[in-house]
């Protein structure tokens, strides 16, 4: 996953940060992505013994606090259905178009 970066020392101008993100797009994968993603939330349902749909349930409820390592799991969460989405939304997209172009006229 490609990750940008800036501490107060470094902070790019407009114009690089434009830049640097359209590199960082370009160079994006979003299956590779996902698979890190789900690498990510199975280290956490290996650590607390939990399924993330559960875990991010009981998060949603208040039920587990606002501990930094939650709020981070529920991001992940979060991020990873998300770009699911977009990626089987994608394939569809795909799957249909060859079905249309398979189809005789």
């Amino acid at each position: 996953m490609v990750r940008l970066s800036f501490t107060s020392e470094n902070i790019p101008t407009p114009e690089e940060f434009q830049q640097m993100l359209t590199e960082a797009m370009a160079e994006s994968n979003p299956v590779e992505e996902l698979l890190e993603l789900a690498h990510e939330l199975q280290e956490y349902e290996r650590k607390y013994e939990m399924r993330s749909s559960e875990f991010f349930e009981r998060f949603q409820r208040g039920e587990l606090g606002d501990d930094m390592e939650w709020i981070d799991w529920a991001g992940t969460y979060q991020l990873f259905q998300r770009l699911k989405r977009r990626v089987e939304l994608a394939l569809m997209q795909v799957a249909i178009g060859a079905q249309v172009e398979a189809t005789p006229t």
